[in-house]
């Protein structure tokens, strides 16, 4: 399975190429205080990663003090290739939460 290619961002970590997306209008469960999950994929399109961002971005959230930048998504995806996450291999969708990786 794959990332839908409109909207997507390419973050570069150890000459590897990834791509994240992040919406940009609030989802529903968003505006339901569900946290917010960015998915990343290899270039290969293998296995998808789900980063936690640890809040959610309802309409009463402070933007200032929750950004989501490059450099966070950069340290998340190098945290989770060290926590073992294969990402050029197909499989199931691995999220990433607390510091520990879920399968």
């Amino acid at each position: 399975m794959a990332i839908a290619k409109k909207g997507l961002r390419q973050i570069i970590v150890d000459d590897k190429i990834f791509y994240w997306k992040i919406r940009k209008k609030i989802s529903h469960n968003e505006k339901h205080d569900v946290e917010y999950e960015i998915p990343v994929q290899h270039e290969s399109e293998g296995q998808i990663l789900l980063i936690n961002v640890g809040f959610c971005r309802s309409e009463s959230y402070e933007r200032e003090s929750m950004e989501i930048t490059p450099s966070l998504i950069q340290s998340k995806v190098i945290e989770a290739i060290e926590l073992g996450w294969k990402y050029h291999q197909p499989g199931k969708s691995v999220k990433l939460m607390n510091g520990e990786l879920f399968f």
